[in-house]
């Protein structure tokens, strides 16, 4: 007996009507016979396929390019707005402002700003601000707000190691391309430094190394950009005082701390507040009359019926001074001991002829240097026509 067996090709449902594995799998490489039907009469043939047209290498691109182009477009015009808006946003020209203003370039800070200089702001200038500390060294714009055509933009400056806080106003004057607006920073309003001085008008002080000088009621107010600014007195060999600083605190027109300075005199100052005394006495003392104007001792009785002549005043001791502080009217002078002076003068008349006198009489010479000159100091009595004198 053996295990093989025979197929048996009389029997239709045997191995032998099985169709190969390639047919059954529809694949490419099927014969046509391998179709359900195929061969057996009476049924239908495949039914035929339209062929796909393929679409041509060069329209592929074309079609690819074209979509590439209008995502392209789209995204670039995405871009472009949010770069215009930005480059367009209220906050830029007070960033372009405070971006020259802490690189020191001051002239192109003021420009930015549309900041008018004049001539009496000495302080606008690239040479003061050098001489300036605790500078505005950085900022950030903490908001932006825009209502219409104003926006305002609020901004923190770094100055002197603290923030401070600013605000600035910018108006709409048009648009880019009708759509983004342009905005102008309206000039923000100074700082001053304020400087009083306790001496004569017309004082001359330094800040940050400029001079100007004080108006008559010995004051004087400078425009200034935020900082501090060291001021001195420049009383030459006369007058001098303790100098001082004071700081501008960011904008919006804050007064700084006055720097105020009292004048008093050096020693060549008092040296010569006391020859102006000595000048004014001997001036006194040169008078022929009796009562000599502006001065503070006279004689007085004199008879009518004498003519007099010769008429001279001798200063028999000179007075001694003290030279004070500066008061409304000057530096004070106060007679601490008196002079002495006595008059004569020839005498005719019905009755013959002789001589007059009068004193010692005293020589308070208290009153006032009120200034100087390249000449000297210039004294002016509080006593003058005898007023605070007893003649005799």
């Amino acid at each position: 007996m053996s295990d093989q067996h025979t197929q048996d090709p009389d029997r239709q449902g045997g191995w032998g009507a099985v169709p190969s594995v390639a047919s059954i799998r529809g694949t490419h490489d099927a014969p046509a016979t391998s179709v359900a039907g195929a061969g057996v009469p009476g049924a239908p043939g495949p039914t035929p396929q339209r062929p796909r047209r393929k679409v041509r290498r060069g329209q592929l691109v074309g079609i690819i390019a074209g979509g590439t182009a209008v995502v392209l477009l789209l995204v670039a015009g995405v871009v472009g707005y949010s770069v215009g808006s930005s480059s367009h946003s209220a906050d830029r020209p007070v960033r372009a402002f405070l971006d020259e203003l802490t690189a020191g370039r001051v002239a192109d800070a003021l420009d930015a700003a549309g900041i008018e200089r004049e001539k009496s702001d000495v302080l606008l200038g690239d040479t003061a601000y050098e001489q300036a500390t605790d500078k505005v060294t950085g900022y950030r714009v903490a908001a932006t707000r825009t209502d219409g055509d104003t926006a305002t933009v609020r901004a923190y400056l770094r100055q002197g190691g603290q923030d401070v806080a600013a605000t600035f106003t910018l108006d709409k004057t048009g648009t880019d391309w009708g759509v983004f607006p342009i905005w102008e920073l309206q000039a923000p309003d100074l700082g001053s430094v304020d400087v009083g001085v306790r001496g004569p008008s017309g004082a001359t002080v330094e800040v940050a190394g400029r001079s100007v000088k004080t108006a008559k009621d010995g004051t004087v107010s400078l425009r200034a950009l935020p900082g501090t600014y060291d001021v001195a007195l420049d009383g030459g060999k006369w007058t001098t005082a303790p100098g001082g600083s004071t700081t501008v605190s960011g904008f919006g027109g804050t007064t700084s701390t006055p720097v105020q300075m009292t004048t008093t005199l050096t020693t060549a100052g008092q040296q010569a507040a006391k020859r102006a005394v000595d000048d004014w006495v001997d001036g006194c003392i040169a008078s022929q009359d009796a009562a000599p104007a502006g001065c503070s001792f006279y004689a007085y009785g004199q008879n009518p019926a004498y003519t007099y002549t010769n008429q001279k005043w001798t200063l028999e001791t000179r007075p001694t001074v003290r030279v004070g502080s500066w008061t409304t009217n000057g530096w004070l002078i106060t007679t601490t001991t008196f002079g002495r002076a006595k008059y004569t003068a020839d005498i005719s008349g019905a009755a013959g002829t002789g001589t007059a006198s009068a004193g010692p009489l005293n020589v308070n010479a208290s009153g006032y240097v009120t200034g100087f000159s390249s000449d000297g100091a210039t004294f002016r009595s509080a006593v003058g026509n005898g007023s605070s004198d007893t003649g005799s």
